[in-house]
């Protein structure tokens, strides 16, 4: 049941996860060519994160029926800013490269929530070096919000900001038929938001609204690898990423009580997708 519910909630947050994936190969297309990629992730979180969404979820049900204590509320606010955070979530991507110089790539990427505007340079060849090598940089901004309302209930997010800076590097190789890529995975994001809990009346109780702010940075560090196959311009790829996020946030309730939020977890990212390369 509890898998079952974990994949509800992922295609219920269609979008709302940050992108770890890359879905790009080794090399760089040659000057004046276009890679593109089309696809979609699946970001499924484990640890901290779930458990307080889990328990949010538990404490959305039982304010219906009583007064919730000073320390589930903020459980609350913390299951809210742990959706905001990294929820489960499908995630679509659609990312195009233009090389406008030799080795030297322009891309932009649209994953769901966010636009992110990124640049990659090939450091080593196939044909020459005998692998190759790329590495870069790329910085994103969400642009819709999550739906936390939608899973917790009583619990709102408001004036979501989210900026991300990640470095791609990745190794591998390439041929006619086939694309095999891998390398490191690591991204910074800091996040900004508002968040409210409207506790319902019932008898003898007259209901209340809190707000909150959560704030922080988080700081993502894996590995990822890939393969595609195809002919010549059109492969069809996965890619599988392992992470973890090590976070430094903070909740603060009527802007009186600060408490620390440690959302420290290890997340699981797989994805497919179909690359072409014109």
């Amino acid at each position: 049941m509890r898998l079952l519910a974990l994949a509800f909630l992922c295609l219920w947050m269609c979008g709302c996860a940050p992108a770890l994936s890359t879905f790009q190969p080794a090399h760089v297309a040659d000057k004046g060519h276009v890679q593109a990629e089309l696809g979609v992730d699946v970001s499924i979180p484990t640890g901290t994160i779930v458990s307080l969404i889990d328990a949010g979820v538990v404490l959305a049900d039982v304010a219906e029926s009583r007064e919730l204590s000073e320390r589930e509320r903020q459980t609350l606010f913390e299951a809210g800013g742990a959706l905001a955070l990294n929820p489960p979530s499908v995630t679509p991507h659609l990312g195009i490269g233009y090389t406008a110089l030799d080795r030297w790539e322009l891309n932009l990427r649209y994953t769901g929530s966010a636009f992110r505007l990124g640049t990659r340079y090939q450091l080593l060849k196939r044909d020459k070096d005998g692998v190759d090598l790329t590495a870069g940089v790329g910085v994103g901004r969400y642009v819709v919000g999550f739906p936390v309302g939608s899973v917790l209930g009583i619990v709102a997010l408001e004036d979501f900001t989210r900026w991300q800076i990640d470095l791609p590097i990745q190794i591998g190789t390439a041929g006619t038929w086939y694309r095999v890529w891998g390398g490191p995975r690591l991204m910074f994001t800091t996040f900004d938001a508002g968040l409210t809990v409207d506790l319902p009346a019932f008898t003898g109780y007259p209901g209340e609204l809190e707000i909150a702010s959560f704030s922080g940075t988080g700081l993502y560090v894996g590995g990822q690898a890939g393969v595609a196959f195809g002919y010549k311009h059109v492969f069809l790829g996965v890619e599988l990423t392992l992470a973890e996020i090590f976070t430094g946030g903070e909740l603060s309730v009527l802007g009186e009580r600060e408490v620390a939020v440690d959302l420290d977890s290890f997340i699981i990212y797989p994805a497919v997708g179909l690359m072409v390369e014109f």
